[in-house]
């Protein structure tokens, strides 16, 4: 055997429980209970074996007593925000009434001392039960909890083997002051989310902030869809920000939504809104920060628009108003000899109703996200990007004609027939074009990127090398 390996052979057999990574493994091998208690493993009516007709692998496991109508259990240390799988193998040492016996892994909770049962395997009768078993469930806990793997069964004389666990989080457990969590975890809200997790550790309402994007992002709307335009994607020019801020329940709260109106490369006069796709106007509470001047929109009183089945929120209805220019010329902000304005920011609340099942980050997730404009105050002509459906108010005969390819009955919008949007998302903050000029004849990789479907020069444009882009077509 080489010294590596011997090395490693002997930090296994000396340390039976360690971490690796994030998550708390248990081994067995050290077969002894006084170790593992001192790395705060417990053991209730169950001990060690190293029967090899019992043992699950290497050189011990751990087994119960024959079930006499009692839980035979192992408890975990304390671990801290357990995430991800837990696995861990199982078998009994004979065949003897199998039906009548259920292995329980328990979840306890150090803040709330409350015990909840994630798993429970009634299967040994389905087979062979002295076959080992590997189990795995997922787990998702914020806070501090044990993990208990628990046998019961009614007079039989099979024994309960349990080994190799893996636990996913760390070892948080002090064995130096009786195994107790190493630190004393806040709650100052008494929401039930530790301050050290808890985004607002001193409003009970919420807990959590939820970015779609932790950066600002951009979009860049090329305006005369359904005809084909110059391309030069700076028509409307639109950063973006959007928090979902949930409470300890994960349901959203409120939404907290930036955007920034940088350029307006048209004389159209385009609104701005976003449509949240799984979300019933009913379940919005109010919106405050809307920059409406037209009457374009007709809303609700909680500031969604009338006529949807899903919340419609409009951010501002007359670009060239929002951004305070009303000057002469096609545009602002997209000829450097041309108009200019400072950019306009509009900040949006929406606070959402919590009551029954609430709205959950699922329902409003980057996908549920649906922003669009509404072309020169015509309230039909909807643009969206690319595959995202059109709200109720949309009119749909707009659709496959001159350079569109949209085809509702496949869940295909906004594409020509060569598949190429009026709409494009970048995942930055984005330099874009100055007037007239190709989005390709700035970002010189583009093409490439979308002969590829996507697959090359993902980054045509946040890579700011040579032969990425010519900055004297870019604004």
């Amino acid at each position: 055997m080489n010294h590596t390996k011997a090395i490693f052979y002997f930090i296994l057999l000396v340390l039976p429980c360690f971490s690796l990574g994030q998550s708390t493994l248990f081994g067995m091998e050290g077969g002894n209970r006084a170790i593992d208690a001192a790395h705060c493993w417990e053991f209730s009516s169950m001990d060690y074996t190293n029967n090899s007709s019992e043992v699950i692998e290497g050189q011990f496991s751990a087994r119960t007593g024959t079930f006499k109508g009692k839980h035979q259990s192992l408890s975990s240390p304390y671990i801290i925000n357990p995430e991800g799988a837990i696995v861990f193998k199982h078998r009994l040492s004979i065949n003897d009434k199998p039906a009548t016996i259920r292995l329980y892994v328990i979840i306890f909770d150090y803040a709330t001392k409350q015990y909840d049962t994630n798993y429970l395997y009634t299967s040994y009768s389905t087979g062979d039960p002295t076959l080992p078993v590997i189990s795995q469930f997922n787990i998702k806990r914020t806070g501090i909890f044990k993990i208990i793997f628990s046998f019961i069964g009614n007079q039989s004389n099979a024994r309960g083997i349990l080994d190799a666990i893996s636990i996913p989080g760390l070892n948080h457990s002090n064995p130096s002051n009786a195994c107790l969590p190493k630190t004393a975890m806040k709650d100052s809200d008494g929401d039930g989310v530790y301050d050290t997790f808890d985004d607002f550790p001193n409003d009970p309402l919420l807990a959590f902030n939820n970015y779609i994007k932790t950066n600002y992002s951009t979009f860049l709307f090329e305006d005369l869809w359904p005809g084909k335009g110059d391309f030069d994607f700076n028509d409307l020019v639109i950063d973006y920000r959007m928090n979902r801020i949930t409470n300890a329940n994960n349901k959203i709260v409120k939404v907290e939504a930036i955007f920034v109106l940088r350029a307006i490369g048209a004389s159209y006069k385009n609104a701005f809104a976003f449509q949240m796709n799984q979300i019933p106007p009913s379940k919005i509470l109010s919106i405050s920060g809307q920059n409406l001047s037209e009457s374009l929109f007709v809303l609700a009183s909680n500031g969604t628009e009338l006529g949807q089945k899903y919340a419609v929120v409009p951010v501002f209805d007359n670009a060239h108003k929002a951004i305070g220019y009303t000057g002469a010329g096609t545009g602002v902000n997209v000829e450097h000899s041309g108009p200019s304005a400072p950019y306009d920011t509009s900040s949006l609340l929406i606070l959402l109703d919590t009551s029954g099942a609430g709205v959950s980050l699922s329902e409003f997730s980057f996908q549920a996200f649906n922003p669009f404009i509404v072309i020169n105050q015509t309230r039909g002509r909807e643009l969206h990007k690319i595959d995202f459906p059109p709200t109720d108010l949309m009119n749909r005969s707009l659709f496959f004609t001159e350079y569109d390819r949209s085809n509702p009955n496949t869940n295909k919008y906004y594409r020509s027939l060569q598949n190429v949007p009026w709409v494009i998302e970048t995942s930055m903050s984005t330099a874009y074009m100055s007037e007239k000029n190709d989005l390709s004849s700035g970002y010189t990789k583009l093409i490439d990127w979308v002969m590829s479907s996507g697959s090359t020069y993902t980054d045509w444009y946040s890579n700011p090398v040579a032969g990425y882009r010519n900055s004297s077509k870019l604004f």
